[in-house]
């Protein structure tokens, strides 16, 4: 997983927005995760680039690089949100609401679901990362044995 395919200084500049250190530890950090990063996980690793970055620092970041499309922000429940480099295999999730358990699924799994959004509401749906809610196997199984 990395963002070095994609000049991201060009990207911030383009949208308005000065290329700073902080913004570039950001970004390194939520490559360096090599998965869904929490605030958590970026704060560990950019303290360990830079102790001086404070955590609303890192917010700032985080809002500005999800906003010019250089990483992707997903609410995955329990959680809460995680960030992952933008462009990286498409992928969707299933969030158990019981255990918290969370499965990706690939892209193709929805895509049956957006062609039909499509032609139902004449609606271009923008997910690359979508969070499906509900009961795991192994949670439908207690529930069905109490």
């Amino acid at each position: 997983m990395t963002h070095e395919n994609t000049d991201y200084s060009e990207v911030l500049r383009k949208h308005g927005y000065r290329v700073t250190i902080p913004r570039m530890i950001v970004l390194d950090a939520v490559c360096a995760h090599k998965g869904h990063a929490t605030i958590g996980d970026v704060q560990g690793i950019v303290h360990d680039m830079d102790p001086t970055i404070d955590r609303s620092t890192i917010y700032r970041a985080l809002d500005v690089l999800v906003e010019v499309g250089l990483v992707v922000e997903s609410d995955l429940g329990h959680t809460g949100k995680v960030y992952s480099i933008a462009g990286e295999a498409n992928h969707h999730h299933l969030v158990c609401i019981q255990c918290g358990k969370v499965l990706s699924i690939s892209a193709d799994m929805v895509a049956t679901l957006k062609q039909r959004i499509r032609e139902t509401y004449d609606f271009e749906l923008q997910a690359d990362h979508l969070t499906l809610n509900g009961l795991c196997a192994e949670c439908q199984e207690k529930k069905a044995t109490t």
